[in-house]
């Protein structure tokens, strides 16, 4: 069993709307891709790097990308 440290009641008080507020942003953010996807009809196996989707490393040579 491990052991744990218990955070203050009010620490945690004052954390809570932050944390909620993260929760939501993440879930718009997560809509706002599944839509993008399914709007730009991007594969289900490529995965979003901040700028778009790249196609995931499958091994093969890269070497006839175009350059950015």
């Amino acid at each position: 069993m491990s052991e744990r440290i218990m955070a203050p009641g009010a620490l945690l008080d004052v954390l809570r709307p932050a944390q909620e507020r993260i929760d939501r942003m993440r879930g718009e953010i997560e809509a706002a891709l599944f839509g993008a996807r399914l709007a730009l009809e991007v594969p289900d196996e490529w995965v979003f790097d901040g700028a778009g989707w790249v196609e995931p490393d499958n091994g093969e040579d890269q070497q006839n990308l175009p350059e950015s």
